[in-house]
């Protein structure tokens, strides 16, 4: 009896203890002042100034949009491409998009991917070591060509890039490794780089490991949904037409039961704030254009990367390959900038868009740069091989054009995509009219950019397209003064001097404004 009754009160004892410990972890967890107070960290380094920029005085940044380079290009003795070169290998650091595979096709053990629109771009190996020599330093690998030869190209990809000394990111063996930062070191200080996609494949997202499953190999991306704003008139006709469709089925069972179904006019209906017609998801507004949202997990978790680079760094670029674009295609999609200063918010400190092939604004915010989209700086149309669906897709366009399949060669191939592809874009000459923008750091802050502009020699011989050069006056002056044109609702002010574009920050109206 006397057992028993110890025993009870050691049970109870251990009971109340266990509560007590309870009550205490739940008010420490519940506690706002707790989970967020500075008082666990080192007061002589707040957390604010982790996000600072900290590279040394004088640094500059070359940045330059879409690499979709095929082979080695720098024993080219043209004058104006070796002015390029120099203004790129004279930058302490040199970002690009490397929108390619680089593989060696007579020993590649993997394949073309099969959901593709067309292209399968790939490079030469010789390519890695070329970019490198042409002063390249940063790589980003999130865009919708990252995986053309699937994942065996990806890792393909990486191998020459990392065996040329090239840093890169946006691409990985699962999803954290495809968010992470990428770091590169530098006399100036340490340099990193987080690259994103909101443009891929079905299957190219990375995916984390989940229980019994594996993680996927694959890109960073920021998933979106779209919208297409409607006018209430334009949401009438569509529910209209939803209601013909409707009544015409009834209408002919109607007839075959010998009864009588009312017309469309007579359907009652109220104007939905949302809709969905022929897989087409619209939104009622006031005007028409296009929204998007941005997944959460996608968001968060970039954002996250984001700080944790900044922290590791002294310097962060953010880059985001995007086909997104709003109504007025000179002007990014609404996600792009709510993204942009949402990375510069968490400690990034320039934004570097590519992906649509044309230039796009530039913005200032928070006294950082943000360029929605610096066009192509390679545009290599000598893609050899091109796989045997991208025939069959587009047999009906070989035929009209050569008689039939067997005539074309992957050269004809290739130019009867990029015509259809960008018709509109090439009639202007917009893809082969591109920038270098050379930023230079001074006291932790930007005090110039310079926007060079650059000609990839629309027309020319595939051998001579698509390489850039220097622009001539005339067509440099074209390139700034539409620069100039599609930045202004930013309030971003260029200047033209001896045919290139200056930022001043000192000029910029409000530079610390949100520009919301």
């Amino acid at each position: 009896m006397k057992d028993i009754l110890l025993q009870s009160l050691a049970v109870l004892l251990v009971s109340t203890l266990v509560k007590v410990r309870l009550n205490e972890a739940e008010e420490t967890t519940a506690s706002p002042k707790a989970s967020t107070s500075i008082e666990f960290f080192d007061k002589n380094r707040p957390l604010a100034r982790e996000l600072d920029i900290s590279v040394a005085d004088g640094f500059t940044l070359a940045a330059v949009g879409d690499c979709i380079i095929s082979r080695p290009l720098l024993q080219l003795k043209d004058p104006r491409f070796r002015v390029v070169i120099k203004i790129v290998r004279d930058a302490d650091v040199t970002f690009g998009n490397l929108e390619t595979n680089i593989i060696d096709i007579r020993r590649f053990k993997g394949y073309p991917q099969a959901e593709t629109d067309g292209w399968w771009l790939i490079s030469l190996p010789e390519t890695a070591k070329d970019l490198k020599a042409m002063g390249f330093d940063l790589l980003s690998r999130a865009n919708n060509h990252a995986m053309d030869w699937g994942t065996e190209g990806m890792r393909r990809t990486t191998q020459w890039l990392d065996e040329a000394g090239l840093v890169h990111a946006g691409s990985g063996e699962h999803r954290a490794d495809a968010r992470a930062a990428r770091y590169l070191e530098t006399e100036h200080g340490r340099v990193a780089l987080v690259s994103m996609t909101s443009s891929f494949r079905l299957m190219a997202p990375a995916m984390p490991p989940f229980r019994q499953a594996p993680g996927r190999p694959g890109l960073n991306t920021i998933r979106t949904k779209h919208y297409t704003i409607v006018t209430a008139e334009v949401m009438r006709a569509l529910c209209r037409a939803r209601d013909l469709i409707e009544a015409q089925g009834k209408n002919l069972k109607a007839k075959a039961e010998k009864t009588v179904e009312p017309t469309a006019g007579d359907l009652p209906y109220e104007l939905p704030k949302t809709f969905t017609f022929a897989g087409a998801k619209c939104l009622l507004g006031e005007h028409p254009g296009h929204t998007y949202t941005m997944d959460p997990i996608d968001l968060r978790q970039n954002i996250r990367s984001i700080r944790q680079g900044k922290q590791h760094s002294d310097f962060l670029i953010v880059s985001l390959h995007s086909h997104q674009s709003s109504m007025d295609r000179n002007r990014p999609a609404d996600f792009q900038q709510k993204l942009a200063h949402a990375a510069i918010d968490a400690g990034a400190d320039a934004f570097i868009g590519h992906g649509v092939h044309r230039l796009m604004p530039i913005e200032i915010y928070k006294g950082k740069p943000i360029f929605y989209s610096l066009g192509s700086f390679f545009w290599s149309d000598i893609q050899e091989p091109v796989a045997a669906d991208s025939y069959e897709k587009y047999n009906d366009y070989l035929i009209t054009a050569l008689g039939g399949p067997d005539k074309a060669t992957d050269a004809d191939l290739n130019a009867i995509l990029c015509a259809e592809s960008y018709s509109s874009d090439t009639k202007e000459n917009l893809v082969f009219l591109s920038i270098i923008a050379v930023s230079k750091y001074e006291q932790s802050n930007v005090s110039e950019i310079r926007l060079y502009p650059v000609d990839l020699g629309y027309g020319m011989r595939l051998t001579q397209s698509g390489i850039p050069r220097i622009a001539s006056p005339t067509v440099g002056r074209n390139i700034l003064e539409r620069l100039q044109q599609i930045s202004q609702p930013y309030r971003t002010e260029i200047v033209i001097e001896d045919n290139v574009g200056v930022i001043r920050f000192q000029d910029q109206p409000d530079k610390n404004d949100s520009r919301k």
